[in-house]
């Protein structure tokens, strides 16, 4: 049962649009997902779009494809970011998370109990973000600052059962004095509102009466309005530097988020604050290894104790000539028995 009513209701749930959440690029996923203040690629916009006009050459390109769950679903992101002028960038991204080929029942049996199984077939479910990207350069109080602004469109599909359309605003600041770097991201400010509508053609089932006495019937919404709620994310990195040859880069995160309470380190019904941290070490620029930690939890046990648990990540990365490709070996964000996942991004500078 679907749940009845014309009229569109609003919602503003836990975990909304998560799927922008799983992270982007195997650099910052090796590092626990702490990027806000260091991801000088172009997949900076998914980060923090105040980050573009740090990034070393004029024109990038990033891919990614991530498979999670022993491949049944796939993450796949593109983006293309551009100097405009010397104190301007701007960035093109697009980020698809998806369960393809999943056996379709609806029609497997019908009110008579009568099986057919020619009658089977499959659909996709997958969300995607177009994000259009822009940030500049400002002096403020003769300092350096960076600011960006994300505007991003969403769809959502289900098959053909539901589709959902939506529009949000991230807002990014980043400050780099010596060997520091700040960032602030945040993320869905404005909120982000995705409209459902479904198929009331496919979903609907006229209402009949089974021999128990019992009615079956299936009554599907006109609508339905969700909302994502703001998340914030405060990040400090610092870089090291050893001789000539050996660097190291340490960078710390917080995600607070405002949608109810989450099962995070710290947590509250008002706020919420996850930390992240990761570690980057490099060798004359050219081979990185990289590791973090995120996902801290403390978890329940049946015998009325709790434990804690937190999720590692690590990878390696490798620069030449404007070439980046970068590996991690992480997990989508479950602490439990999942397998993690090897996760390969590619990009270019020129």
């Amino acid at each position: 049962m679907l749940g009845g009513g014309a009229a569109a209701t609003a919602a503003a749930p836990a975990y909304s649009n998560e799927f922008l959440s799983v992270g982007v690029g195997a650099r910052a996923l090796s590092m626990g997902g702490a990027a806000t203040a260091t991801a000088y690629d172009a997949c900076a916009p998914y980060w923090n779009p105040a980050l573009l006009p740090a990034l070393p050459f004029a024109r990038s390109a990033a891919l990614m494809h991530a498979e999670y769950f022993a491949g049944v679903a796939k993450l796949d992101f593109g983006a293309f970011a551009f100097r405009v002028d010397s104190a301007t960038t701007a960035a093109a991204s697009l980020v698809r998370f998806g369960v393809d080929d999943i056996l379709n029942t609806i029609d497997l049996i019908d009110k008579d109990g009568n099986f057919s199984y020619d009658r089977l077939s499959y659909f996709s479910t997958a969300d995607y973000a177009l994000i259009f990207s822009l940030a500049r350069k400002l002096s403020v109080a003769g300092r350096a600052v960076s600011l960006g602004a994300n505007a991003k469109l969403v769809y959502r599909n289900v098959g053909e059962f539901a589709a959902a359309y939506g529009f949000g605003v991230d807002l990014g600041a980043h400050y780099a004095p010596g060997s520091w770097r700040f960032g602030l991201m945040l993320r869905d400010l404005t909120t982000t509102v995705n409209v459902w509508t479904y198929n009331a053609a496919v979903l609907e089932i006229p209402a009949y009466g089974l021999p128990s006495g019992d009615t079956i019937t299936n009554s599907v919404p006109a609508s339905r309005v969700e909302v994502t709620l703001p998340k914030i994310t405060l990040a400090a990195a610092r870089s090291f530097a050893f001789g000539a040859d050996f660097s190291l880069l340490a960078e710390v995160g917080l995600d607070v988020t405002t949608d109810g309470q989450r099962n995070v380190l710290i947590s509250t019904k008002a706020l919420n604050v996850d930390p992240k941290l990761g570690v980057e070490a490099g060798y004359k620029q050219l081979v990185f290894l990289r590791m973090g930690l995120c996902n801290a939890q403390r978890i329940s046990d049946f015998g009325g104790g709790s434990y804690f648990t937190v999720q590692p990540s690590l990878g390696l990365g490798l620069r030449f000539r404007g070439f980046a490709l970068d590996y991690a070996l992480t997990n989508v964000g479950s602490v439990g028995a999942s397998r993690y996942s090897n996760i390969f991004s590619l990009s270019y500078g020129f």
